[in-house]
Parts: C-alpha cells; structure tokens; sequence
C-alpha cells in the first residue's frame, strides 16, 4: 500500500512540476490561456506580455505572433485540459494514506470513494445511503482497494467525470462532431440540435480521432528529431567556422608580420640611403662654412684697416696703400670666389604612389538565398592573379594543404613583401649616376642607453652572478615536481618563481600556496594559511621578497597583494582596481611594480599600498605597451617589461623615463618572438623566455645579445627563474613534471 501511495505521490508531483509550470512566471498556472501554437500561460502573464510588446501577442516560447481578440487577452480561450487537470491533482494529492482516510459524513473509517462526488469518502453505513439516492443512480462508487489500484502511476488518468461549462451540473457526455467539442445531454437538445449538428458519444469519439491524435504525435516526434539532428549538423558548421576564423585570422596575421618585416628591412635601407648622402654633403657643408668663416674675417681685418687709413692716414700712407692694394687686386677678388658649393642641400625622398595600395587578399563567405536554398560556405584566398576557392566539403583537404604551406613557408604573396616604398636620391647635374649603398643598423643601436643609464651605479648586494654564462660544456637537465603543501603531493599549476637568498620560491596557484623550497628543494615553509578568509580562494600568480623579508604576493583570484612575515601573518592587503588582469609584481626602493595586462600598463604602488604613478596604454611606441606580463628590476634600478605582443623587453628608470629596449620581432640571434617571464642574475645578465622561438634568450646588461640556451628542450617556456649555479623553467601546461632544472 505505501508503495502504491509513494508512487502516486511522485507522479502526481511530477505533473505538478512539468505540466502545469508556467513557462513565463515559473509557477503553477491561473487561469491558464492556451494559444493557437498549443503554448500555455497564464492570463495574467500574458496580458503583462502583451504590453511588454506594445500590443502584439508574440508567444513567448515559439515567438509566433498570433491575432489579438478583441476582447483582449481575457478572450482567449482557456486550457480547460489543465484547468481540470489541476483540479484532479488537488483533489487527490492527500499526503496521509488511504487505508485511513475517514468518511466524508461520520467521520467513520472510510471503505469506498466516489470519483462522481468530487473525489468524496464513505463508510459501510453511508455508502448504502449514497446508492439508494435517485440523484446518484448513475454514480459509480469504488472500495478503497480498487481506488489504488486506479490511481496507480501505470494507469493513471482523469477519470472524474467533466461537467459542461454551460450547464455545470450535467456531465459531458456527447461529442458535437460538427462543432469538434464535448457537449452535455442539455447542449445535443439547445445548443447542437439534429440534424444540423452530428453527435457522437464520447467513447466513439475517442476511438475515432484517437489514431489521427496518435499518428500527430508521431509526426510532432519526429520533427522533434530532425530539428535536433539539424541542430547538430548547425553546432558542427558553428565549430568550422570557429576554425575557419582562427585559421584565417592566423594567415593574416603571418603575412602581415610578414610584410612589416619586409617594410622595416626597407625602412632601414632607405635610412642608411639617407645617411649616405647626407654625411657628404654634411661635411662638405662644414667645409664651405669654416673657409667662408676664415674668408670674412680676412675681409674684415682689410676693411678695418683701410677705414683707419683713411680717416687718420696722410697722403703718403694713402698712396701708398692704393700700390700696395693694386698689387693684390687678385687676392681682393678671389675673396668672393668659394670654390665648393653654397647651396648643395639637395636630399629628396620621393613616395611611390602605390606603396599603401597593398591588397592583401580577400576574405568572403557565402549566405543562403532569400528562397532558403542552402549554398556551400566559401573561402577564398587570393595568390597572385589566381583564386582559390575552398568549399565546406574540402575544408579537411584545405586544412592539410595549409600545414604544408606553413612548413615550406610559401605564402604565395613574396611579391607583395617585396614591394618599393620610395626612393631616397640627390638631385644631380652630373651625368655620372651616384651610387648608394645601404647601411644596415640593428635597432638596439638606435636606442641608446640615456646619460643617466651609463653614469656610475652604485652595487646591490644581489646574486652571486651565473658561473656557467658563458660555460662551454654540457648542462644536467632534471624535473622538479614539487613536495607539495602535505607530504607526497605535487606542484598543481606552479607560476611566479622567485630565487631569493638560496631559496626557490613557487607560486603553487592549484594548491592556493606559495612555497619555499631549500637548494635541496624540500619545501621549507608554506604560505597561505590566511585562504579561509579572504572572499576567494588564494590563488598566488607572482611572489616578491623586500629587504626586510616580508612576501609580496600577488593574489589573481582576489584582485590584491597579500603582504605577510615568514609566520605566514598578514601584514596588509593592497587592493587592485576591479578592471585590471594584474600578471606580475616586482619591488625597486619602496615601491611595488604591477603590470595589468588588460589595460597594457604598468602601475606603481608604495609598499604600503598608495598608488602612485602609472605608464602605457596600448600601442608600439616606446612608452606603449601591447600584453605587458613581467617585470623585473636589475641591481642599477633598471625597471625591465617583456612587452609580449611587440616582440622586446622595454626598459625604463624608477621614474618611468625610457632608456633602451632588448630585441626585436624574428627568429634569428638577438630577435625575440612573444617574450614572457624575465629574470636577472648578479651580473645584470637578462635570460628571456622566448616562448614562440621555444627557448632561453641571454642578454648582456648593456643590451647585447649574447646567446641562446635550451633551444628545443624548452617547449613554450613561460616562467623562469636564475641562481648562480642553476636556472627554473616552468612550460605552459606542463602540469605533471612543471618545473626543468639546468645545472
């Protein structure tokens, strides 16, 4: 019996919850208004839709719109199918067991139920009553037994009897099969009268219609089934063309990196033109001045003489002079006479007019026709004079077709990197054609160290510098994988490290710590125990140590720096501002360096947390930043940024002048290609992990290249830290073996 009940219940419940649900208030129906869609809501919601939508009835769930009554929402008709059902569930969702429900009258222990008395319980005395009324004749009363049985989940129906709307004391009956309603016995005399109106019982009815309802339902299944299908194959081209887009965005950007290589080899070459012509002429100018220079002062010292003579000289000064000066008429003339050119300051570049007219290519995707004729999604890629045109069905062909063109490197559009900017040329009256050769400058001698970078620095006491710099041998490679916060467990996501007197200090994010590891690398301390009580859990990105041992850390999760003792005590907080992605953090005398990669700065903080300055926005200049994620400071108070999407390290002093930069885009020595984490040895010496050139780049403290380390060994390295004797290197997604060590 509990069964049966608990069965009952649980359907009845889930009815409640499925069927009657209001699909725009979320609750149980009032006054339910069923719409030609067969969609349901109730009055009141649909009557707050309707204005919400400017008087339009637009069903909320198949967004159809349907013809407003005239007489409003009240007007549509109503769901008596759930209105009903509603009232079944009422009716018989009775928590307390059957077997001891009580009589309607008495109060007795009830043995029957009668579903044509509104669901109403009677003993043995008062059922025997209820059969003997001639008004309840036609009622069909049942045991207790035969009630569970009923309702069973199995076979579970409405079964009370439905009275008329029009009569509401006579029960439908009779199916109008011209009219396509249930009607009462009162309705087949009044309102469907024969012949005009064709009747039908109710059980005739059912069995005529009920295979059409059936094979409806079928029907409205399977479409069900091709929309899911459709729906499936509409998430597969959603997904090419996420690929398609990537792939494309990708091409682009390799070409046009391809031809700003290309435009700044010619930017170069037209500079050295430049200077091929302008130190000549330069000197030659020098020249001409300082002889034009020696010339007036000769003329001048004659004229001073000869004003004297004549104002205060006799006539036999005077005469004799005038001998004097016809014997060096020539030397008088040829005071005038410069031998090298006054006005040689030709020096001309001209544009060529279609040096920006660069058509890259084309990128196009076709669209179904207003008749909803599907047409195939195209790419095309121009090559020369030759279009290429790739279809949905060749996409995996044209996939491979463009590893290969990635492997082999041709583009097909050499021709457009190889397009003349301008000519740099001196106008001539020579009919000898001069001759100009380009000089090829690196760019980290265009930027030169400022008359505060090279003045006398006085030392910190930092680093003992690496010993094996410049070591020709071999390096021992192994794998820390941590001892993490409880015995035998593993680093979980390690970011910022940190080597700090003796002592490598992990960021182990996963783990929500930082540890600090002995040069035996077991895990000395632990910091982190103050997670509990922050809004989120702690999650350390970077870690930073002051002169007087107290931990900078930053926390990603929580937009802050932590501060805390060796106890792991917190000493302050210092709160980022909500629209920053804060990456790394550094410290220079009293202050703390933050780079937000969001916003493509640089910000700085005294140690107590006041902010005090900022610099960068997005941009390649030199006071630009383009993902700005590390920072690092050398022993000169050198503040150095890897500006990742612009390819160099970007040093500035501790009042964020500029002063000279590492690097430049490319693959070859003392390039760099998407630089992240950056560390400092004793020396000054700067290693760069070189992520898309997979490997370690070492700098010279003046900004030399020096050498390449680990090429290939390191795949997409992203942290790094450096002892005298050891260098840390953490890959992205290396999550398992997250640490290589170089000795």
């Amino acid at each position: 019996m509990a069964s049966s009940l608990d069965s009952r219940e649980k359907l009845l419940t889930d009815i409640d919850d499925k069927v009657l649900l209001c699909a725009i208030c979320m609750e149980r129906f009032k006054s339910p208004k069923i719409l030609p869609c067969h969609h349901t809501f109730c009055e009141y919601c649909l009557t707050k839709w309707v204005k919400t939508n400017n008087g339009q009835l637009i069903c909320p769930t198949c967004k159809n719109v349907w013809p407003l009554p005239s007489g409003g929402v009240p007007a549509i008709t109503s769901n008596r199918f759930l209105n009903d059902l509603m009232e079944v569930i009422s009716s018989n969702a009775h928590p307390e067991s059957i077997a001891e429900t009580v009589c309607e009258g008495c109060k007795k222990l009830a043995k029957y139920w009668c579903g044509d008395c509104s669901g109403h319980f009677f003993c043995n005395v008062c059922i025997q009553t209820h059969k003997v009324l001639t008004i309840l004749q036609d009622h069909e009363p049942m045991t207790i037994a035969e009630y569970n049985e009923k309702k069973s989940t199995q076979h579970f129906r409405m079964t009370q009897p439905r009275f008329c709307a029009n009569h509401r004391t006579t029960k439908l009956e009779f199916y109008c099969d011209t009219c396509q309603v249930p009607i009462c016995l009162r309705c087949t005399v009044v309102d469907h009268p024969s012949p005009d109106h064709k009747m039908l019982s109710l059980e005739s009815a059912l069995e005529k219609y009920m295979p059409d309802m059936k094979a409806y339902s079928l029907k409205i299944a399977q479409k069900v089934s091709d929309l899911k299908l459709r729906k499936d194959r509409a998430c597969g081209v959603r997904q090419d063309l996420d690929v398609n887009r990537s792939t494309a965005e990708q091409q682009i950007n390799t070409l046009c990196e391809k031809l700003i290589d290309e435009i700044k080899k010619q930017q170069m070459k037209m500079l050295g033109q430049v200077d091929d012509i302008y130190i000549p002429k330069c000197k030659q100018s020098d020249a001409n001045i300082e002889l034009l220079e020696h010339k007036i002062a000769s003329a001048e010292s004659m004229l001073s003489y000869l004003n004297h003579l004549l104002t205060f000289g006799g006539a036999v000064d005077i005469m004799t002079a005038q001998k004097q000066m016809k014997d060096q008429q020539q030397h008088y003339d040829d005071l005038t006479n410069v031998l090298c050119g006054d006005n040689d300051s030709d020096l001309v570049f001209t544009e060529n007019p279609d040096c920006l007219q660069i058509d890259l290519g084309v990128v196009r995707g076709n669209h179904l026709t207003t008749q909803g004729k599907p047409i195939t999604s195209e790419v095309e890629r121009k090559d020369g004079d030759k279009m290429d045109t790739i279809t949905r069905n060749q996409l995996q062909v044209h996939r491979e077709e463009r590893s290969v063109t990635k492997q082999t490197g041709n583009t097909g559009l050499e021709l457009i990197g190889r397009r003349e900017l301008g000519v740099v040329e001196k106008k001539q009256t020579q009919t000898e054609a001069l001759v100009v050769r380009a000089k090829h400058r690196q760019p980290t001698k265009e930027v030169q160290p400022t008359k505060r970078e090279t003045k006398p620095a006085k030392t910190k006491q930092s680093n003992l510098p690496c010993v094996f710099a410049d070591s020709p041998g071999g390096w021992s490679k192994s794998t820390l994988e941590g001892q993490g916060p409880s015995p035998g467990q593993k680093f979980n996501n390690p970011c910022g490290l940190t080597f700090h007197k003796d002592q490598l200090l992990v960021c182990d994010k996963g783990n929500n710590v930082v540890q600090i590891l002995n040069q035996d690398y077991t895990c000395e301390k632990v910091l982190g125990s103050f997670s509990d009580q922050l809004a989120k859990p702690f999650e350390p990105q970077s870690v930073a140590v002051s002169h007087d041992n107290h931990y900078y850390m930053l926390d990603d999760g929580n937009l802050q720096i932590i501060v805390c003792d060796k106890t792991d005590k917190v000493i302050r907080i210092i709160t980022l501002p909500s629209d920053t992605n804060p990456w790394c953090i550094a410290l220079l005398k009293g202050f703390v360096l933050v780079t937000d990669v969001k916003r493509h700065r640089l910000l700085k903080y005294t140690q107590i947390g006041q902010y005090v300055a900022e610099v960068g926005n997005r941009g390649d200049d030199h006071i630009q930043f383009n993902c700005p994620y590390f920072v690092a400071v050398n022993s000169r108070d050198v503040i150095m940024v890897s500006d990742c999407d612009n390819h160099c390290i970007k040093c500035f002093d501790i009042e964020f002048n500029f002063l000279y930069q590492y690097g430049q885009y490319g693959h070859g020595n003392g390039q760099l290609h998407l630089p992240h984490s950056i560390a400092v040895d004793g020396a000054d010496n700067l290693y760069v992990c070189d992520r898309s050139n997979v490997r370690i780049s070492m700098w010279n403290r003046d900004g030399t290249w020096r050498r390449n380390l680990f090429k290939g060994e390191v795949r997409y390295p992203w942290y790094i830290a450096v002892s005298p004797d050891r260098i840390f290197v953490t890959c992205k997604g290396w999550n398992d073996k997250p640490i290589t060590v170089f000795s």
